[in-house]
């Protein structure tokens, strides 16, 4: 459940980031389906809006990075503070990398908010790190290299893109808690040593979002309007006052009911037959010109983990017999405890219920094979997780490098399965004998009718789909969706940890043309695949990407300046290197051309330093 695209969202959404930078919040009073989850004051109903907040994360450096997230404030012009968050949440931001899941509504008043604030509670912080393929947990410091407990980060919104919150007008505002720009990561040190320098971004429009996830008890059902509601009960939480959200369903939406899965109609009617305040879980899309939350999934009942069982989310690395060897990336108790990067085993069942994401078919227990991730729920004994309800296969996502692609059949040299080593998998029994038992070096991908044009010899490729079943290669993986190199979204990161006063050889209302000299870190990375930038003929150049929003920012002492506008962003960029102050890290999204060595950016930001005299 923590990693779920489906190809009707790909289908929606052409453009799509590598990165998901951290904490998103996304407000709009479009979205509401019931009162907010609490009051900011007592002014008068007509004199306030309400904001849905979001969250999802980056793919990056870490294997989890569970904080507690304390406060989510917004300031407006005149000084007003608005709390938006009403509990403490716990949030593992690694756990959110294709997915946005929304957290709370609330009530706020009217009026031009121009900054945000974010406080996050490290002293019980579980980050780690994969270091030799293993999981390893982290020591993680500020930029004294002293132990941290919480950090505060702050950032404002330029004239042009300030906040403006009216009744009944839709609102957006993005907030970036920006992993990969807010930590770095020293592995060479044992323990790792990651060290934290908060960066929080925003941005007023609504960028081309990804699934996302509502999660709570089901309020009503009405299926003359085909929608539901929900009290909100995100990341986890068994209690409290979130707020209620409403979604609309079609004749394409899937149900999974108690274990049973329906379509359209009869998936709504059946939700319908349940009782107030069932668990339930909605994935879809939010649209701004239709005004609602589309769904796409719905859960309910025993299919969802609530207060009753326990739950894992993770990926088959071995399996003998009816025994699956599960790393399980999350694990989450009936009471509500979490953990991370356990591995552990699942016992199967003759009788146990097995659902695929995406698909209202029957399956087995036979459809479960090693490279498959999963989402269980049962009951967790000493040696792993027992008596199922009920095993969900979600999308896996695996990438190498082309050996072949002809004939409509695609091998490749394995490198991962959802950011797991190839070497983490035991494939015995995969195939329909041991000779025919999937062989990471020579992978088969079953493309089933997409075009393979274009995938040259040791070119780097992503595919999505689903794991073959047991015992049933060739082919090892069944794809719905494939990545090439260049097609692939991309992040850079540029570091100088000193800082230097001449980051760039270039600098223009056009483009940034970075000088590496003297930098530690160089790459680009698209998604797992990490290249140098020095390996290239010249210099990489940052321009503004030609269509969708922008969101450019500067990061200077404790506070983050956000730009929706190249040409502000880099006068105030010029302006601030001032010979007393330089650069310290610049990291950027977008798409790369490797031809032009030119990344075509939507998001750039940059952090600056004081220079040591």
């Amino acid at each position: 459940m923590f990693h779920t695209l489906i190809q009707r969202f790909k289908k929606s959404r052409p453009r799509q980031r590598a990165w998901s930078w951290g904490l998103v919040a996304v407000l709009t009073a479009a979205l509401l389906g019931g009162c907010g989850g609490q009051q900011a004051d007592t002014t008068a109903q007509s004199d306030n809006g309400e904001v849905v907040i979001g969250l999802t994360d980056a793919e990056g450096d870490f294997l989890n990075y569970a904080v507690d997230v304390v406060s989510i404030e917004l300031t407006r012009a005149d000084g007003l503070t608005v709390e938006t968050l009403p509990l403490n949440s716990r949030i593992d931001f690694a756990q959110y990398v294709d997915l946005t899941e929304f957290i709370t509504t609330a009530t706020i008043p009217t009026g031009t908010y121009t900054r945000a604030r974010l406080r996050l509670d490290y002293s019980d912080a579980d980050v780690q790190v994969e270091v030799d393929g293993v999981p390893t947990p982290a020591t993680l410091v500020d930029s004294d290299g002293d132990p941290i407990t919480t950090l505060e980060v702050a950032v404002r919104l330029d004239d042009r893109n300030s906040l403006r919150i009216a009744p009944g007008v839709p609102a957006h505002l993005t907030l970036d808690f920006d992993l990969n720009a807010s930590n770095e990561v020293d592995t060479s040190q044992t323990p790792p040593v990651v060290t934290v320098e908060p960066v929080l971004l925003a941005d007023i429009d609504l960028q081309a979002p990804k699934p996302h996830r509502l999660r709570g008890l089901l309020d009503w059902v009405d299926p003359e309007t085909q929608t539901l509601s929900l009290a909100m009960r995100p990341l986890l939480h068994n209690q409290g006052n979130f707020g209620h959200l409403k979604a609309q369903t079609d004749a394409d939406t899937l149900f999974e009911i108690n274990g049973v899965s329906y379509q359209g109609e009869a998936g709504l009617a059946a939700l319908a037959e349940l009782p107030q305040g069932t668990w339930t879980i909605v994935f879809g899309l939010p649209s701004v010109t239709q005004r609602n939350f589309l769904a796409h999934e719905v859960y309910a009942g025993s299919s969802v983990a609530g207060s009753e069982h326990d739950s894992i989310a993770g990926i088959i690395v071995g399996r003998e017999g009816d025994r699956l060897t599960v790393d399980a990336k999350a694990i989450v108790g009936a009471n509500g405890r979490l953990a991370f990067h356990r591995r552990l085993s699942v016992q199967l069942a003759d009788d146990t219920p097995v659902s695929r994401q995406g698909s209202s078919a029957e399956f087995g227990k036979d459809d479960l094979s090693v490279g498959q991730a999963i989402y269980a729920i049962g009951t967790m004994t000493s040696e792993g997780l027992a008596d199922l309800i009920q095993v969900r296969m979600i999308y896996s996502d695996a990438g190498g490098e082309v050996v072949s692609a002809n004939d409509g059949e695609l091998v490749i040299n394995l490198h991962d399965i959802n950011s797991r080593p190839a070497t983490a998998f035991d494939f015995s029994g995969t195939g329909l004998s041991p000779e025919q038992d999937a062989d990471a070096s020579q992978y088969q991908i079953d493309p089933a009718g997409l075009p393979l044009d274009g995938l040259a010899w040791l070119e780097p490729v992503r595919v999505r789909g689903f794991v073959s079943p047991w015992g049933s290669a060739p082919a090892d993986f069944q794809a719905w969706t494939i990545s090439d190199f260049g097609s692939l979204p991309a992040g850079m990161a540029i570091t100088w940890p000193e800082g230097t006063a001449a980051p760039f050889s270039s600098l223009s209302s056009e483009q940034l043309v970075v000088d590496l000299s003297d930098s530690r870190r160089h790459h680009l990375r698209r998604r797992h695949i990490i290249t140098d930038l020095t390996d290239f003929d010249s210099a990489p150049t940052l321009v503004a990407s030609e269509q969708g929003r922008h969101l450019f920012a500067i990061r200077q002492r404790d506070s983050v300046q956000v730009y929706g506008h190249f040409d502000d962003f880099s006068a105030a960029l010029n302006e601030a290197l001032d010979g007393a102050t330089g650069v310290a890290k610049i990291y950027a999204q977008g798409h790369f051309d490797n031809a032009s060595v030119t990344l075509s950016a939507d998001l750039i930001g940059v952090i600056l330093k004081p220079l040591t005299p």
